[in-house]
């Protein structure tokens, strides 16, 4: 008994170190806290088996205490049996055996009832530290997820921020082309403007020596006359 309770504190301080170690690793990577947490469902399993070998070892001494119990009264009904029959040897020698079944029937429950507080004890760490690894495993689920959510934002946002900047350096260059576009369509927009304004003012030149000379030729050819 003492070598079992003393393999369970074992297990205790296993399973907090586990439980310290899982800690150090919330800021550490996935992989740790998943080797902290199959490291502590080991330690759990192992405490399990602890706790379920003192229970079996309570029934056994139930059983025989139980079974001194019956021998005890077996041996009850033979001396009375003898004392019937007056055969005073065989009573005595029956009833000595019957004490004796009880002794140890005695023995036996306070065997049980020393071993039922061990089982109470060590249901009872059994269930913290369940409850404990409990926890740590939902924490260690909550941070796996929140990790994840993390890099799928990181990664969504990255995309955007790459794509954002392709945008604005293709409407940038969109921009540059469009500017040059314009720049030539307002030179050659001038440049139509001076060709035209040249031409109207050459045919205006041109109509003013045509009245001229018309109007010279009617004068002399009045004079003439």
């Amino acid at each position: 008994m003492e070598a079992m309770m003393k393999r369970f504190r074992e297990i205790s301080e296993d399973i907090r170190e586990n439980i310290n170690r899982f800690l150090e690793a919330v800021e550490g990577t996935e992989s740790l806290l998943d080797k902290a947490i199959v490291d502590m469902k080991v330690r759990l399993d192992e405490a399990k088996d602890l706790v379920a070998i003192a229970i079996a070892d309570e029934q056994t001494l139930k059983r025989t205490y139980q079974e001194a119990i019956d021998t005890a009264n077996v041996w009850s009904k033979k001396a009375d049996t003898a004392l019937q029959n007056q055969d005073t040897t065989r009573a005595r020698e029956a009833q000595r055996r019957r004490q004796h079944h009880l002794n140890l029937a005695d023995g036996y429950k306070r065997q049980i009832a020393a071993q039922a507080a061990v089982v109470t004890t060590l249901k009872t760490a059994l269930h913290e530290f369940y409850q404990q690894f409990r926890s740590a495993a939902g924490d260690a689920e909550t941070l796996s997820h929140r990790q994840k959510q993390a890099e799928t934002r990181s990664e969504l946002y990255k995309l955007i921020a790459t794509a954002e900047n392709a945008l604005s350096t293709a409407f940038a260059r969109a921009e540059h082309k469009l500017k040059i576009a314009e720049e030539k369509a307002e030179m050659w927009e001038n440049r139509n403007r001076r060709d035209a304004t040249d031409g109207t003012k050459n045919a205006d030149d041109s109509d003013i020596d045509r009245v001229l000379a018309e109007l010279k030729s009617d004068v002399l050819g009045s004079n003439r006359k």
